[in-house]
């Protein structure tokens, strides 16, 4: 019977860091079919928010863990989002961040890849092709449409006078200056999602191998590639 197969994974830094661990009983050892069928899982996890249960079987979740997984995936990707279009995330409220959240959550889910089928490098080492149709929406947003909208947004605030406020007033200023900017974002990125459009094929090589300690896993760097690719900014 198999045990816990892969280690659960979490964020670290900018990244997500992907790892798994095959804790095989006797006789048993990992496969190509193991490494692919983890790698396709966890992009459907991360970017569609589904699995079954031969899924969260390999990775040893619950199905409430996977779904803290899924979440912990948007919020890495939502500090992808507020890094790349200047959101400062101490000032937005809750329910701006939340409409963020879902705009990423839809767009996410629009994510389109192929896993091919892995093949064995040695006994231990295991790649897997994974063929990507990058998402434009938010390069279109950055290269068509972001100028405008710094200048429209500027040009609200250009008559603000700071003089004579109170610190709080100047406080209660900048929150609202920083959420009506991140509200404007979302908007502008939502006016463009039935223009959204993929590029030409590309494929990424993905490699499933022991760590020191024994345990495969599936490198952060990989899987950050595998992000730039698949939802580009």
């Amino acid at each position: 019977m198999r045990g816990r197969v892969f280690r659960r994974w979490a964020a670290v830094g900018t990244a997500l860091a992907l790892s798994l661990s095959l804790a095989a009983c006797a006789g048993e050892t990992m496969t190509a079919f193991d490494a692919t069928a983890y790698v396709k899982g966890v992009l459907d996890e991360t970017y569609k928010g589904t699995w079954d249960n031969a899924f969260l079987d390999l990775v040893d979740l619950t199905d409430g863990e996977a779904k803290d997984a899924y979440e912990a995936s948007l919020e890495e990707e939502y500090r992808r989002f507020a890094y790349q279009f200047d959101l400062n995330d101490s000032l937005l409220t809750e329910e701006t961040r939340q409409s963020v959240l879902d705009l990423l959550t839809e767009v996410a889910a629009k994510a389109q890849y192929t896993v091919q089928q892995g093949v064995a490098l040695d006994d231990t080492r295991y790649a897997v092709e994974v063929s990507v149709r990058p998402m434009d929406l938010f390069i279109q947003v950055r290269e068509d449409a972001l100028a405008d909208f710094q200048t429209e947004f500027a040009a609200q605030y250009a008559d603000v006078d700071l003089e004579g406020r109170s610190a709080e007033e100047r406080a209660e200023l900048e929150a609202e200056y920083e959420n009506a900017w991140a509200a404007g974002i979302v908007e502008l990125c939502r006016s463009r999602l039935g223009l959204l459009g993929y590029g030409d094929v590309e494929s990424i090589l993905v490699l499933v191998a022991p760590d020191d300690d024994g345990l495969y896993t599936m490198g952060d760097n990989d899987f950050s590639n595998l992000s730039a690719l698949i939802l580009p900014y």
